[in-house]
């Protein structure tokens, strides 16, 4: 005879987690995103830092279906003044991502301490950096 479970059991169709269970990015702050779209591209402004805590909120927003096909994505960095390794690896997937779409990305507002990561690692020869928004809207 199989026991049957007690009170606190959950059963298959229940999709929220345990009690005492772990998610795998562990709770931490989030960014604040703001997103304005122009004619041909779509400007998204973060405030807050990016780390691993909040590189997988960045990249769900920025892989969305609404952004997948604008010509041309510029990720607004004034008011990030950190980022981690997480944040680069999330930087390169979505310029590789849009690249292989035929489409652009590019980064602006880069901060001091964020475009001195940039230049350590050797992704600011990589990766579109501009001053402004502007910038990126007449760069070609």
């Amino acid at each position: 005879m199989i026991p049957s479970p007690g009170p606190g059991a959950r059963k298959p169709s229940d999709s929220s987690p345990p009690v005492g269970s772990r998610s795998l990015v562990p709770p931490g702050p989030t960014l604040s995103l703001a997103s304005h779209r122009g004619p041909r591209h779509t400007v998204v402004a973060v405030d807050g830092p990016i780390d691993y805590h909040t590189a997988p909120q960045l990249l769900g927003h920025l892989t969305t279906t609404e952004l997948q096909n604008v010509p041309l994505l510029i990720l607004d960095l004034a008011r990030v003044n950190f980022c981690d390794s997480s944040a680069l690896g999330a930087f390169v997937d979505i310029h590789r991502r849009r690249a292989d779409a035929g489409h652009r990305f590019a980064l602006s507002g880069i901060q001091p301490e964020v475009r001195r990561i940039l230049e350590l690692t050797r992704l600011a020869s990589v990766l579109p950096l501009y001053e402004t928004v502007e910038d990126a809207l007449s760069g070609d």
